[in-house]
């Protein structure tokens, strides 16, 4: 073999073989893990690579073993043992990639603590700086007959000195080492080739800009993207080699550009530990800490490949909406659904068998066991959770290539190898999702992201660009992280480790290899150089990358410096001595509100059969367009199942537990009411409104706990006071009216009083209730008007609000309750037949083939006459604003 060795060269390298022709074989070109990979194959040294996460924990464990509260690290480990063992074992490799032994005794300092954790150490896993050492020692003087050469694309005093030592061993063995050593590979007619050789000589710079040395910049990393497409376009029309040089290994942005332009995609992606399925593990682990934590049950739920599937999932999912909590009647009801169609699709004893394995499954991804978040988690639950993981990743991988599910099952089995290796019985879920954290950091690359056949290639560091090509364009030229680290040790450890043949590198070392890496990725660009960053600090020269401070005084008198914004308002622009031609759009007016609409062929046909209720009553008297989009077309916003905001939760438990307390009969004392809420209400919350308990909700908590009690007793006093017994709670009423009109709905209290009248209370949970009061004043009450007709016919009623938070019953003057009196416009059955007569009056008008959206400006005209109940338009809360443009394109 010829090999082709630089420390950044993993990646892809430009070019990509170390031959001199389109292709060779026997030439490749590696960065270290790629030689590491082929020395230890030949030396038979190969073995399953260890998880970093899983050299932590070992480490930590190690540390905890020699730890007597007296080592260096002994304080920041008693506050942050992971972050510790990190930092330390950092610190442990590079002192092994030195040559460093923990065997022989060190003087009492932090050398000798490290070299007690590593002597506790035992069967630790191997860092690449372990792996090297070990090759090193296992070259034999045959080496020469399988490699011939490695050509190093970095000087050899950079490299780190593990590697200096490798290839020193293969040199004495007869392998030939030859430096590839840096030139200009521009013309020196040219202003490139003029900073090339100042880079390389100091030799004079000063040449006027001819378009082969271009900075350009953009607040906006999307029109960056759209200019360098068009910009590829025309250059890879020619037979030029081009380099695109992306920093961080990241295209995707880009590629939209390229596409745009009609050029292959680059298909690179920045690794990220959101991709998909690689956080269902970190959710196994959510939903299995005390509290129970409805969100993160949703989430798996609603997850796209959900390891419960989709059938049964949709069903768990609506309950959990409905009541977020378990236990609860609707959690059972749904799991027996469930069952039931289960059983109902299988067609044998062995369907039945699986069916039960398939259910007991999914139980267990819903359902786990509880632990305390601060007592620990034990460790056999927790390596199930990883188990279970794993399982579903590989069962699905077996059917679907997608690479993200094998990524899920080796990120399961990496953790539950630290897990395990931290010894310990327990587990508290900080340190279990440090962990977690940990094992994401690697993350995963966009599937989606597909590179595609192009007569260019791409890079993801500019140390990877080892030979001359004619254009090298490096996107998002912006500032890096590389080579901010610092090293440890002081002079006094360093002299001492030296000492014992442990001579670590020179600290500046790593910022002189990233430097010559930059530059040289400038070196080798014949022709043009285009230099491209975007984003909001684009133009800041601060904000650029560290290699332009570097060039600086060449990029001030011989770079086109262009801001790329400035082609937004010309026909023709030059990028990188290319002419672009940009032509406008002509723009198209925005559309105004409409008052009035056509109604659609078969509207009349949906109208038929159709049963109203007292919400679909209240949207047709406040906007016709909203109560036929709504009502008839079914038209509604889409969103995803979610668990209701404190507000909502708060709602539903009053009503639960008023259904609770408030059983057929005379009504409790306000006291046993307020004693009955109490005892109900733990178990109430962990069923219907679990995230009550969870601390981000302790004040609503505290709040419930406390107002629950006094409203049922508020009500209970209510009740009492008007003398009223309790007849049926949620009860399911419905009626067939006049002009084919039936209604349905439910109403939360019906008591009678000591005459025999239905008196209707419904119940409120609002934080403001004056809304409810202006209804009554104004003769507007649908809900209480509409429930009145179902409930009793045209027999007398009386009828109200129970304001639940307020602990207030809202009820008309001339009902004769007592509460909050309010004197209305219209008694309930005036308001009921002013609704049939507007429902009507509203039905005939769009019998003429036109809906009218009453919250636009001059609705009013086009209002029926004998409408006689007009609600207020609430366009700010409508979902259908953007339809009919009340509140423009929003």
């Amino acid at each position: 073999m010829d090999i082709v060795f630089g420390l950044f060269a993993d990646g892809g390298a430009i070019p990509d073989h170390g031959g001199i022709s389109a292709g060779a074989l026997g030439a490749p070109v590696v960065g270290p893990s790629g030689l590491l990979d082929l020395l230890e194959t030949i030396y038979g040294l190969s073995e399953p690579p260890t998880a970093h996460v899983v050299r932590i924990a070992a480490w930590q464990s190690a540390l905890a073993a020699v730890d007597q509260g007296q080592r260096f690290w002994s304080a920041s480990f008693a506050v942050d043992a992971w972050s510790s063992a990190r930092t330390l074992l950092s610190w442990r490799d590079m002192l092994v990639e030195a040559g460093w032994k923990s065997e022989p005794p060190w003087p009492e300092g932090r050398i000798a603590d490290l070299a007690a954790a590593a002597n506790a150490a035992v069967d630790f896993p191997a860092s690449i700086a372990d792996r090297v050492r070990r090759t090193v020692d296992a070259i034999t003087p045959t080496i020469s007959d399988t490699i011939r050469r490695v050509r190093l694309i970095d000087q050899r005093a950079f490299l780190p000195c593990g590697w200096r030592l490798l290839f020193a061993r293969l040199e004495d063995l007869g392998v030939l080492i030859e430096t590839l050593e840096p030139s200009a590979a521009a013309s020196t007619d040219t202003a490139l080739g003029q900073l090339q050789r100042w880079m390389l000589t100091g030799a004079p710079h000063a040449t006027a800009p001819d378009g082969s040395l271009t900075l350009a910049t953009a607040s906006s990393s999307v029109l960056a993207a759209e200019i360098v497409g068009q910009w590829s376009q025309r250059v890879s029309a020619g037979p030029d080699s081009v380099a695109l040089l992306a920093q961080n290994g990241d295209t995707q942005l880009l590629d939209h550009g390229l596409a745009a332009a009609g050029q292959p995609r680059a298909g690179r992606s920045r690794r990220s530990p959101h991709r998909g399925t690689l956080q269902l593990l970190l959710l196994g682990f959510k939903i299995a800490w005390g509290p129970f934590d409805p969100h993160a049950l949703m989430e798996l739920l609603l997850f796209a490949r959900s390891p419960i599937a989709g059938r049964a999932a949709s069903r768990l999912a609506r309950a959990l909406e409905e009541a977020p909590g378990r236990g609860s009647e609707i959690w059972t009801q749904a799991w027996s659904s469930i069952q039931e169609a289960e059983e109902s699709a299988a067609t044998s004893e062995k369907d039945l068998a699986a069916v039960a394995e398939r259910i007991a499954r999914w139980r267990a991804w819903a359902e786990p066991a509880l632990s305390d978040p601060v007592a620990g988690m034990a460790i056999v639950d927790a390596a199930a959770i990883c188990d279970r993981t794993v399982a579903w990743a590989l069962s699905r991988h077996a059917n679907d290539p997608d690479p993200l599910y094998l990524a899920t099952a080796t990120l399961a089995s990496d953790v539950r190898r630290a897990l395990v290796a931290l010894d310990r019985p327990t587990l508290t879920r900080t340190l279990i999702e440090r962990i977690i954290d940990q094992a994401l950091d690697t993350g995963h690359n966009n599937p989606a992201a597909i590179a595609e056949a192009a007569n260019w290639r791409t890079a993801a560091h500019p140390g990877a660009i080892w030979s001359p090509v004619d254009h090298v364009v490096w996107w998002d030229f912006s500032s890096t992280n590389e080579g901010t680290a610092r090293a440890p040790w002081t002079q006094a450890e360093r002299d001492l480790l030296a000492s014992k043949g442990c001579a670590l590198d020179d600290p500046a070392l790593g910022g002189q290899a990233l430097t010559a890496a930059w530059e040289r990725a400038i070196l080798n660009c014949r022709k043009r150089l285009l230099l491209v960053s975007g984003g909001l600090e684009a133009h800041d020269e601060a904000a650029r990358h560290p290699v332009a401070h570097r060039i600086a005084p060449a990029l001030e008198e011989s770079a086109d410096i262009i801001r790329l914004e400035d082609a937004l308002a010309s026909d023709h622009s030059e990028l990188a001595g290319e002419q672009l031609v940009r032509v406008a759009l002509e723009r198209s007016p925005v559309p105004t509100a409409k008052v009035r609409w056509t109604t659609p062929a078969g509207y009349a046909a949906r109208l038929e059969g159709r049963i109203e209720s007292a919400t679909s009553f209240e949207n047709l008297l406040s906007c016709q367009l909203k109560w036929a989009l709504n009502h008839v077309a079914g038209l509604r916003l889409g969103r995803a199942r979610s668990i209701p905001d404190e507000n909502r939760l708060l709602g539903n438990l009053a009503h639960a537990i008023a259904r609770q307390v408030f059983a057929p009969g005379l009504p409790l004392s306000p006291d046993d009411a307020a004693d009955h809420t109490r005892a109900l209400l733990a178990a109430t919350i962990d069923q219907i409104a679990a995230p009550l308990r969870h601390p981000a909700l302790a004040s609503e908590l505290a709040f419930a706990e406390r107002r629950l009690p006094e409203a049922m007793a508020a009500l209970a006093q209510s009740l009492a006071e008007n003398g009223l017994v309790v007849e049926a709670t949620e009860l399911q009423v419905s009626g067939e009216f006049e002009d084919a009109l039936a209604v349905r709905g439910a109403i939360d209290l019906v008591a009678r009083d000591p005459t025999g009248e239905i008196v209707i209370v419904d119940l409120k949970w609002t934080r403001r209730a004056d809304s409810r009061g202006k209804e009554l004043a104004a003769g507007h009450a649908v809900q209480l008007a509409t429930y009145g007709a179902m409930a009793a016919g045209n027999a007398p009623y009386r009828a109200g609000y129970f304001m639940l938070n307020q602990r207030q019953f809202f009820t008309l003057t001339s009902s004769g309750l007592i509460g909050r009196k309010f004197s209305g416009a219209r008694t309930l059955p005036e308001t009921w037949s002013a609704v049939q007569g507007s429902w009507k009056s509203w039905r005939d008008a769009a019998d003429t083939g036109h809906l009218v959206a009453t919250g636009v400006e001059g609705a009013d005209d086009y209002l029926p006459v004998n409408i006689s109940l007009v609600r207020e338009a609430n366009c700010k809360w409508c979902d259908y604003r953007s339809l009919c443009r009340v509140r423009g394109l929003q």
